[in-house]
């Protein structure tokens, strides 16, 4: 039921103006103990985008640890290969993530590695997820998030907001170690005196704990 009313709410609108676009994400992920208070996560990505500004379709793959340093606090680190039509992004980021009750806020820094580019891209998001429980074995969540751009890529450009991330997902635990997700992203990028440009994206995310 969840593929199918994602892969409904992937139809592309004719009807949408030139400043939206959609697409459809399909995320698996591994993740477990690998030592005490230390969680490896495996992941990878195939997106499908529907519009030639956002770009072609991508595929992602991601390794991240994360150690709990503290009872609120966990610290962490990765890195992410991602190919877009046979070009090439190499992203490492460093993160410390803070609960309070149902509220979690990360703060992330990443430096971006693309092909043909004057320089590293710095980059750093704010990110603030709320955490419900349903009902059993049921959670859902919502959040927000901003991105923005502190070094750009290009030599002739400055710091700027690259792009602002709402986000809702409803999550079901399947077994003791498989979960399936089911999410909704609004994606907002601004383009200065131009219409802001607004990705609407379903993912699937399929979870195994090992």
């Amino acid at each position: 039921m969840l593929l199918a009313a994602l892969a409904a709410a992937w139809q592309p609108s004719k009807a949408w103006a030139a400043e939206e676009d959609t697409q459809f994400w399909l995320n698996a992920f591994a993740t477990g103990k690998i030592a005490e208070k230390t969680t490896l996560t495996i992941d990878a990505t195939q997106r499908w985008r529907s519009d030639q500004e956002t770009g072609a379709d991508q595929q992602t793959i991601r390794v991240m640890a994360e150690q709990q340093v503290a009872e609120r606090t966990r610290i962490g680190g990765g890195v992410m290969l991602f190919d877009t039509a046979g070009l090439t992004e190499i992203r490492l980021h460093q993160q410390a993530i803070f609960t309070i009750g149902r509220i979690e806020a990360r703060t992330r820094l990443e430096e971006r590695f693309f092909d043909g580019a004057d320089r590293m891209e710095l980059r750093l998001r704010q990110r603030v997820t709320y955490n419900q429980p349903i009902a059993t074995e049921w959670r859902a969540s919502a959040g927000v998030e901003w991105l923005g751009i502190m070094q750009s890529r290009r030599a002739d450009q400055g710091a700027s907001t690259e792009q602002w991330r709402l986000q809702a997902s409803v999550t079901h635990r399947l077994s003791k170690y498989f979960d399936v997700g089911a999410i909704y992203w609004h994606v907002i990028f601004p383009r200065g005196p131009r219409p802001a440009q607004t990705s609407h994206i379903p993912q699937l995310a399929l979870t195994y704990r090992f």
